[in-house]
């Protein structure tokens, strides 16, 4: 394996720290390119299935929290101007970047259109109050429907864990331990998010040292 070969080790590492700052990490410009050679070596070796898999959910949240980053820039850049080479993005994410930003002033600049063209009409049309339809759901209904949009939210969130394992939110600081599939899991902090195995989550919920989230 080369010296600079990524490991889940250090997969977890980014993801932890890009959940914690504001900022994009810094990242090596080949960074995707290795994450995608861990993830082949990982996914040939049947015994590794587990750790493929685990690796695979932490690279979409390194993902997804950089996203939203670079979307948040992309929409604060129209007022200070910044340019991706300042923001620790990697090549892939500065041409996100720049798509992003063309496509906000795009559209800023056709909301100002319509504004402008619609400006000072002497116009007035009649406004339709709309009706209000009263809500003749049962209670059941009702707590069904709350059920499921709360199911749908989780998913969002990325709380969706595979069978056998419950999402937790730590609690208080829990050293690394062995989980029931045998694999390594910790050391955790207080706040953090961990997909463990059921009777892990159990013990550590009956403990008082995580909460459950899934």
């Amino acid at each position: 394996m080369s010296e600079n070969a990524i490991t889940f080790s250090e997969l977890r590492k980014i993801q932890k720290e890009e959940r914690r700052s504001e900022e994009l990490k810094e990242l090596d410009d080949n960074f995707f390119i290795k994450v995608g050679d861990y993830l082949d070596r990982k996914k040939d070796a049947s015994e590794d299935n587990r750790e493929y898999k685990n690796a695979k959910r932490v690279f979409r949240k390194i993902l997804s929290l950089r996203e939203d980053k670079i979307v948040k820039n992309a929409r604060l850049s129209l007022k200070s101007n910044i340019q991706a080479s300042e923001l620790n993005m990697l090549p892939r994410e500065q041409e996100l970047f720049r798509r992003m930003k063309q496509e906000f002033n795009k559209h800023r600049d056709e909301v100002q259109e319509v504004t402008d063209e619609h400006r000072g009409s002497n116009t007035t049309e009649e406004i339709e109050e709309p009706e209000i339809e009263e809500t003749t759901e049962e209670p059941s209904q009702m707590e069904e429907v709350t059920e499921t949009e709360k199911t749908e939210e989780q998913k969002e969130d990325g709380l969706d864990p595979e069978e056998g394992y419950e999402i937790v939110e730590i609690t208080s600081e829990v050293p690394e331990f062995m989980g029931t599939d045998l694999e390594a899991y910790g050391p955790f902090e207080e706040g953090e998010q961990a997909e463990i195995p059921e009777d892990n989550a159990e013990i550590l919920v009956n403990r008082g040292n995580a909460e459950q989230l899934s």
